[in-house]
């Protein structure tokens, strides 16, 4: 797989405006508009287009570029690279996560069952020993015109060439099923439908074509402490009676650990209390949402009679409910 930000020729902190004003620049150079004789140029265009898709996501470029794709691969400008199949399709993984999981990030390896290329033909689509011919549809071009655009030759698949002998093993396309293991670092903030781009791991192209990309699909499960809307957090705390007439000190379970929250003397059930900064990493950009935790005041049952006495007393010394503090209700 390219380094993504050779081909467009950038540094890896460029901005987004720096890759983009890139991506321009080499679009309009090697587009197949303006270069209809030079096959090469599309396999680059190809590229350029690969390589913007990618470096403009903030969630695939934020991915990228933590998997460490680039180590290792010389940094060198876009050339064109030898002719094959078409590129091929994305392939779409749905990913079970815990909601532990979901908001501080797992690394996780996924089973993919995708194409790939076929050994027995190297990919060729031909017995061994028989050699590919020009494709009679397209002349060997690997492309055809159909009205004002140019596409992949659907006779040979964009390869150029066409098999007289089929691989039996993979009946002349050059691929075949097989199940692998792709290693996939899941960033904190992941929630139910979020998608994560992997370039370079979905099904390989026919005739050594390009493989597509692996787009993971992430699907969270509930947590039964807090509710999730967007970044933010919702979750209730129970209270007994003189921690929310007399206040006190709490500590709630956060997503990272413990956090002491005050309760101030009076605090009635259903009051909210917003904690900043200790909810859900956000997925594109810097910062935490919110914690936002709900009281509700537990009412004692089951009293025995001196304890009810003293709830007596204690209603004899309380200032008397007025009807205006329960609008609406009457006294039987």
């Amino acid at each position: 797989m390219r380094d993504y930000y050779a081909v467009l020729g950038v540094e890896a902190g460029a901005t987004a405006i720096q890759i983009r004003r890139a991506y321009q620049r080499l679009a309009r150079r090697y587009s197949p508009d303006v270069n209809f004789w030079d096959h090469s140029a599309r396999a680059v265009f190809e590229e350029i287009v690969q390589a913007y898709r990618i470096l403009s996501d903030p969630t695939a470029r934020t991915v990228y570029d933590r998997q460490g794709t680039r180590a290792g691969r010389a940094r060198s400008a876009p050339v064109g690279g030898s002719r094959g199949g078409r590129r091929g399709d994305d392939l779409h993984v749905p990913v079970e996560l815990s909601f532990q999981q979901a908001v501080t990030g797992v690394e996780v390896d996924v089973p993919v069952d995708r194409l790939s290329p076929c050994e027995p033909c190297d990919a060729s689509g031909a017995e061994p020993g028989a050699e590919p011919t020009a494709c009679t549809h397209c002349g060997g071009l690997g492309t055809i015109w159909r009205e004002t655009s140019r596409e992949a030759c659907p006779a040979c698949d964009g390869a150029g060439t066409r098999v007289a002998e089929p691989c039996a093993a993979c009946r002349g396309r050059g691929v075949t099923p097989r199940r692998v293991h792709v290693h996939v670092v899941l960033p904190p903030g992941m929630d139910t439908g979020s998608q994560l781009r992997i370039p370079g791991e979905g099904h390989a192209g026919p005739f050594a074509g390009p493989r597509g990309d692996l787009v993971v699909i992430a699907r969270v499960h509930d947590d039964p402490r807090y509710t999730r809307k967007g970044d933010n957090l919702y979750g209730e705390v129970p209270l007994s009676m003189a921690e929310a007439v007399l206040g006190c000190r709490i500590r709630v379970r956060g997503v990272d650990g413990l956090i002491d929250l005050v309760i101030p003397p009076g605090t009635q059930g259903g009051q909210t209390f917003r904690i900043r900064a200790r909810g859900v990493r956000r997925l594109a950009g810097d910062g935490f949402g919110d914690l936002y935790v709900t009281t509700r005041v537990v009412i004692p049952r089951g009293l025995d009679p001196r304890t009810q006495e003293m709830f007596r007393e204690l209603a004899r010394l309380l200032p008397p409910r007025t009807e205006t503090d329960n609008a609406g209700s009457a006294r039987e």
